[in-house]
C-alpha cells in the first residue's frame, strides 16, 4: 500500500478527524482530557502548517503540525498515526516531510515533547536525530522534551 503526505487546511473535516482521533488515543493511553484544546491554532501560526498522510483511497491515516516557537525554532504537535496502520513507516514519512518543510519554510531547529508512555512516539523520534533536552515550554502532559537541529 502507498501513502502520500499533503499539506492541508487544519480545520477540513478529514483533519479534524485525524486531531479528534489524536485526542482520543492521547486521554486513553495518558489519561489525558483536552478539554477546549483548538488543534487548528498550532498551524494557524505564523510559518505553521498542518500534514496529513493520505492512503492510495484518499483516506487520513496520520497527521503532523507545525507552530512556529521563535525565529527559526519550530515545534512539532500533534503527530499521529491510525494505530491499525502503525508499523508501515508512516510515521517516519511524516516525521521526515515535516523536516523537509520546515527547512524550505526556514527553520533551522525543531522541537517537540512527548509523554513517557508514547515509547514508540520516543523511539521514532530518538532514532531520527532528536536529541533530549530540558523542558522549554509549561506543558503538563510532556515527560519528555527533544530538539533537532536542521543545519547539515
Amino acid at each position: 500500500m502507498s501513502y502520500r503526505i499533503a499539506a492541508v487546511d487544519p480545520t477540513i473535516p478529514e483533519a479534524q478527524s485525524a486531531l479528534n482521533a489524536y485526542f482520543n488515543e492521547m486521554a486513553e493511553r495518558v489519561d489525558l482530557r483536552f478539554l477546549g484544546e483548538d488543534a487548528a491554532v498550532d498551524a494557524d501560526d505564523e510559518g505553521g502548517f498542518f500534514l496529513v498522510a493520505l492512503d492510495e483511497k484518499g483516506r487520513v491515516v496520520g497527521c503532523a503540525a507545525l507552530r512556529q516557537l521563535e525565529p527559526g525554532v519550530g515545534e512539532i504537535r500533534r503527530m499521529w498515526v491510525n494505530p491499525v496502520m502503525r508499523g508501515r513507516g508512516i510515521g517516519r514519512r511524516l516525521l521526515s516531510a515535516i523536516e523537509g518543510a520546515s527547512a524550505v519554510a526556514g527553520f533551522d531547529t525543531l522541537r517537540l515533547h512527548t509523554h513517557e508512555n508514547l515509547t514508540e512516539a520516543i523511539l521514532m523520534f530518538e532514532t531520527n536525530g532528536y536529541i533530549r533536552i530540558e523542558q522549554y515550554d509549561e506543558n503538563d502532559f510532556a515527560t519528555h522534551w527533544y530538539e533537532k537541529s536542521l543545519i547539515m
